[in-house]
């Protein structure tokens, strides 16, 4: 074999061959077939391996240092903390070794126009290993994901609100990403973040989930928007997609590489789901709900004691108003307006009379509920 005697394997194909502990230093192996390759403890210092496919290769052990990797394919390659990603030459790599229907193969820096500077490359994929991703199906609880987070802090005291990296919305599902500390057993906290949240969900802590993807939808807008005290300083993101709430509205939380919730984008998302709702009352005897909401929603924008975080979770009350009122004689919606009304009378409760929300709260609040 030419790569073991001359260190050549330029577009050869080596997939699934067991290659473990070679030493391959210096080996040219642009656009090299390596899907599946065993190469635990083998190594590659320097090696040429531009455009090569690294899909599911072993990389246990494995020492990379200096080598190029400039658009390697490095889908779900297996490395741990025992991988040498020291001195990497490498501008930019992909995740897929396949392109999806737009021609996207999950390019690394996602920005076609940016490449990894000296050190990049390590930190990020460094990054990846101090993390554990949780997949949680078929929309989010979002007293059960507040149980399992508050179980994962107690069985492991290093991990803390700012270890959450991100939530990401993949279809019917979201994944959470937790940043652990290096050594820490991964296999456990996600025991841990399972055991809570599927006791948050026995213990009957919520009314359950709604079928359908506009609930989901609902529940991931929930844990955004509605956990302002707990999860405040997370970042909420789904690639760039912009949760849909099924009703022309939506919550658009960013990207991986986005900023924490924004307040103003936030205020101005929550009043297009208000300028939804029809602009006639019912009947002539009762209130218009968006005039109403408006109104308070207005108070939330402009009350100086309200906190950053307090107006997040506040704006997450009133848009779960807005959402229930498009089917406001539905028990589910009922429920929903009801459990966001005390939320927000929660909110109130210890700000002044001065304040903006405590004013509007108690005279909108029960005009809210009658509509009901």
């Amino acid at each position: 074999m030419d790569l073991l005697t001359k260190l050549e394997g330029v577009e050869q194909n080596f997939s699934f061959l067991d290659l473990e502990g070679l030493h391959l230093a210096g080996a040219k192996l642009h656009r090299a077939q390596l899907k599946g390759a065993f190469l635990n403890n083998s190594i590659f210092e320097d090696a040429e391996l531009h455009g090569a496919n690294l899909t599911e290769a072993q990389c246990i052990g494995t020492d990379f240092t200096g080598a190029h990797l400039t658009g390697a394919c490095l889908e779900a390659w297996n490395i741990d903390d025992t991988t040498v990603l020291t001195d990497i030459d490498c501008q930019y790599v992909f995740l897929k070794a396949e392109p999806d229907a737009r021609g996207d193969r999950e390019r690394r820096p996602h920005n076609p126009d940016k490449i990894f500077q000296p050190g990049d490359f390590e930190k990020f994929f460094k990054e990846m290993l101090d993390t554990v991703q949780i997949l949680i199906r078929n929309g989010v609880d979002p007293v059960a994901f507040k149980a399992a987070f508050e179980q994962v802090m107690v069985t492991d005291p290093d991990i803390t609100r700012e270890s959450v990296q991100a939530m990401e919305k993949q279809g019917e599902d979201v994944l959470l990403t937790l940043k652990v500390p290096e050594g820490n057993d991964k296999a456990q906290v996600e025991r841990s973040w399972d055991d809570g949240y599927q006791r948050g969900l026995k213990a009957g802590y919520t009314s359950g989930l709604l079928e359908g993807q506009t609930q989901r939808a609902d529940d991931v807008k929930e844990v955004a928007l509605g956990f302002g005290q707990l999860l405040s300083s997370i970042q909420i993101t789904n690639m760039n997609n912009p949760i849909n709430t099924g009703d022309g509205g939506f919550i658009n939380t960013g990207s991986m590489e986005g900023n924490v919730v924004n307040l103003g984008e936030l205020s101005g998302q929550v009043s297009v789901q208000i300028n939804q709702l029809p602009d006639m009352a019912a009947s002539a005897d009762q209130p218009n709900l968006k005039d109403l909401l408006l109104q308070l929603k207005a108070a939330v924008d402009d009350d100086t004691e309200l906190s950053a975080d307090e107006k997040v979770e506040a704006l997450g009350e009133v848009a779960k108003l807005a959402k229930a009122g498009t089917n406001p004689q539905e028990n589910a919606m009922q429920r929903m307006a009801k459990r966001a009304t005390d939320a927000l009378k929660s909110i109130a409760e210890p700000l002044s009379e001065a304040s903006k929300l405590a004013t509007v709260c108690k005279s909108l609040l029960p005009m809210i509920l009658t509509l009901f």
